[in-house]
């Protein structure tokens, strides 16, 4: 009875308060492969499965991957994603994965013969993504399940402490949390998870490797200073940009590059930003270019509310300065870490301008935070080898008789 439930919850879900799935252009490629949900057929290899939602996710996974495949060379290794980016980035970083697929609706006639299909040993959640059908039928199956890179907001800690007669039997499902850090730990033990169930391994996303990607063409002429405003929303490329236009004025070698975080939202930030020192990205995957080409990077997704900051990592471990907004909720171990290292500085709208300005002028001080961030970066090293050791030794990937 309660799958029943929990399918017409989830039905309700989708069609009433989740109605971009059905609606907007940027998901109609997913949509149809999500409730097909056709598994690719694999009874000769054993099979891992990689699940990561979106683009941070699976950069995340790209790390652990040679982890895995050194370790089991003929394992069928089998990457889903949600939305369409992740999907691209998979196909793009993941290129020792055998199959790369869209992660079909939790819905139980569709996840649940996707499951039986496949026929999992093992699934490993990159930092959550928690499906009551989906984890229930890998189990059913024997397979086993290991959340890597954990993570759990304050608010979705709040949003399962209301519900324990649907959290508890969801997280009982998970054989190992390997966490991010102290703060998710506590988050974890709060929802009464068994302490032996549980251990920091530290962030993935620091094993990632610091590459320019690639070559772009950009009205950059010699003695430029580079600012790029990385992953930008809605509403903070005209907060930011007010901020940073005295120093526009002032200085024709100050250039500003802006790269959204939606590919959707190229045309419309165009539109709104009409200055010759600014150039908005129009492409995808090319944000690390523009990282290292800059003099200071400045991580969007912070200043606004309702999404929690993205990854200020990225351009720290590359020597650039690093600024973000107070809005890291999803970030916390990231924010923290990066702070206490003096490789990044959370500033709030009204505090920016001063810390452009110090960072532009004072030579110094932008040397030190740039020189911060690599040595955190180094220090940082090593989360992927140490999850893949922690599960390869303790989770048994035999197949139950």
């Amino acid at each position: 009875m309660i799958r029943f439930f929990y399918d017409l919850a989830l039905f309700v879900l989708l069609a009433f308060f989740s109605p971009n799935f059905f609606f907007k252009k940027k998901y109609r490629k997913s949509l149809a492969a999500r409730l097909k949900g056709s598994a690719p057929q694999e009874d000769k290899k054993p099979v891992i499965w990689l699940h990561g939602v979106s683009v941070g996710e699976t950069k995340a996974l790209s790390t652990l991957l040679p982890h895995i495949r050194r370790s089991h060379p003929d394992a069928f290794i089998f990457v889903t994603t949600v939305t369409e980016t992740g999907q691209d980035e998979a196909k793009n970083s993941l290129s020792e994965a055998d199959a790369i697929h869209y992660l079909p609706f939790d819905f139980s006639w569709i996840i649940n013969p996707f499951v039986r299909i496949l026929k999992p040993r093992l699934l490993i959640l990159v930092e959550g993504d928690y499906w009551l059908n989906l984890l229930t039928a890998v189990k059913k199956g024997g397979g086993k399940i290991v959340v890597a890179n954990g993570k759990l907001s304050e608010k979705s800690l709040k949003r399962y402490l209301s519900f324990p007669s649907f959290s508890r039997p969801l997280f009982a499902t998970i054989d190992h949390f390997c966490l991010q850090g102290e703060t998710y730990l506590e988050r974890f033990l709060k929802l009464g998870i068994s302490p032996e169930k549980l251990t920091i391994t530290g962030n993935l996303k620091f094993d990632i490797l610091a590459k320019p990607g690639k070559n772009l063409s950009l009205p950059l002429e010699e003695g430029d200073k580079v600012i790029t405003l990385g992953s930008t929303h809605e509403g903070e490329e005209i907060l930011l940009f007010k901020q940073l236009a005295p120093f526009l004025d002032k200085d024709p070698h100050l250039k500003v590059l802006v790269v959204p975080r939606h590919p959707e939202r190229f045309k419309r930030v165009k539109s709104m930003i009409n200055h010759p020192q600014v150039t908005v990205i129009d492409q995808m995957g090319v944000l690390p270019a523009c990282y290292a080409l800059s003099h200071l990077a400045i991580v969007g997704g912070s200043f606004v509310r309702g999404v929690g900051g993205h990854d200020i990592f990225e351009p720290a471990k590359m020597g650039i300065p690093t600024l973000f907004g107070p809005h890291m909720h999803t970030q916390v171990e990231l924010d923290r870490a990066l702070t206490q290292a003096g490789a990044g500085a959370k500033v709030d709208a009204a505090q920016l301008s001063a810390m452009v300005e110090k960072l532009l002028n004072d030579s110094k001080l932008h040397t030190e935070m740039g020189k911060r961030g690599k040595a955190f970066a180094q220090k940082a090293f090593g989360a992927a080898f140490r999850t893949w050791n922690l599960i390869n030794n303790n989770i048994s990937l035999e197949e139950k008789s």
